[in-house]
């Protein structure tokens, strides 16, 4: 027997408004996963708190989809029959009954005042809600084609007091098609609302089977291209062209160098917090005097979080060590290889993990190992280049002339 008024929340999707600084609101929020949220003082509403491409803590005011109603406990909208929402929040609160508003969003939808509480209601398909004449039938000068929670998009067994008790299969709710295009898919996350989905290479999304279940002929695969591309001409920023926010901790940027002094410098890239994916490609350019070493150095790492590591690059006097971490359910894999230091102290190095192989690189040598079970592992930590906070040896003395990071083979 299974309850839907989780499932109600996720199918109404949410609605973003322009994005304004909330520094007030947002700066003693301690964020997870690089993300936090606020209750608004309104109750179909929520902030969402988040760092921006420069470091700036900034909020954004989103909408709850119509119908539902933010709750902190569990962060997400869920219908406003099941909110913890302050009764004085409320928009009906000690407003006569009857009282009716429009909603935001949903041209189908309003609210009508019931007891203080406000009660989400829809026209029938065919009409919208006129704040004068009420529902109105659709006409050549007006354009409504919104879903609701009682049409055939939102099936009246999604009423949050509602059980299902079948043994067919349930409707699919939280995933839809896109018209156009098939071998992708919306699916619905909470407080982000539906976003796009890519099925797997050689598969196309059935709507019946509410997954990428389809077979078609793969076509040819598109370029590979870097999420991250530090090349240290006159700043630390991202150039890979998507702007990620790279945290600048002592590291002095001079003449296309990154210069680490061993002690307290180090960059850290937030957009590697719990990272999904099947492969993973690191290259770094550096500089750095292997042969005075006195302990393991750490290129880079996100392990300095204490809850595991998915990769980490480290030297010594003898080598380079790449190390991937992988899972399968809760049994964890540390896989490391290691290729011998060079004459030179000038490095090309490579990290590749990819459908159970690990490579490193370092020069023109390369090594090798195949069938290392599990999947990359997913950590909740930022990437770390030049400190591993102590796991890994000490923090790293030396120059990065350039640093890119791939999530494809």
């Amino acid at each position: 027997m299974t309850k839907l008024a989780v499932i109600l929340a996720v199918a109404l999707c949410s609605i973003t408004t322009q994005a304004k600084p909330l520094d007030e609101v947002c700066s003693h929020l301690s964020l997870e996963n690089g993300v936090g949220f606020v209750r608004h003082e309104d109750c179909d509403k929520f902030i969402q708190c988040y760092k921006d491409g420069l470091g700036k803590l900034v909020g954004i005011v989103q909408q709850c989809g119509f119908g539902t109603e933010w709750n902190q406990e569990l962060l997400t909208c869920v219908a406003s029959s099941i909110s913890t929402c302050p009764p004085a929040s409320d928009k009906c609160y000690q407003l006569r009954n009857g009282n009716v508003r429009k909603a935001i969003g949903n041209c189908r939808g309003y609210w009508v005042c019931n007891n203080g509480d406000s009660i989400p209601k829809c026209c029938p398909m065919g009409q919208y809600y006129n704040e004068a004449t009420g529902c109105t039938n659709v006409d050549n000068d007006t354009e409504c084609n919104a879903r609701c929670f009682n049409d055939n998009s939102f099936p009246e067994e999604l009423n949050a007091t509602t059980e299902m008790t079948t043994t067919t299969k349930q409707p699919c709710i939280t995933k839809r098609a896109i018209p156009g295009i098939s071998n992708q898919y919306e699916e619905y996350i909470v407080a982000l609302g539906w976003i796009s989905r890519p099925c797997q290479a050689g598969l196309q999304y059935v709507q019946d089977d509410c997954d990428c279940t389809q077979v078609v002929s793969v076509p040819k695969p598109t370029a590979c291209t870097r999420e991250i591309y530090l090349s240290f001409n006159d700043n630390h920023y991202d150039q890979s062209g998507k702007n990620n926010y790279v945290q600048n901790e002592n590291v002095v940027i001079e003449n296309g160098k990154a210069i680490f002094n061993g002690l307290n410098s180090q960059l850290i890239i937030p957009r590697f917090t719990n990272v999904d994916a099947s492969s993973i490609v690191l290259r770094v350019s550096y500089t750095s005097d292997h042969k005075s070493l006195t302990q393991p150095q750490t290129i880079l790492s996100d392990s300095n979080c204490l809850n595991g590591m998915s990769v980490v690059i480290a030297e010594d006097i003898n080598a380079v060590y790449y190390t991937v971490g992988t899972n399968i359910q809760d049994t964890k894999f540390d896989n490391t290889v290691a290729l011998n230091q060079t004459v030179s102290l000038e490095k090309d190095i490579a990290l590749s993990f990819h459908q159970g192989v690990l490579t490193g690189k370092l020069g023109n040598e390369e090594t090798v190992l195949r069938n290392i079970p599990g999947d990359l592992r997913s950590v909740h930590c930022a990437l770390h280049i030049g400190d591993s906070d102590g796991v890994i040896g000490g923090r790293f003395k030396g120059e990065i002339d350039e640093l890119s990071i791939y999530l494809c083979a």
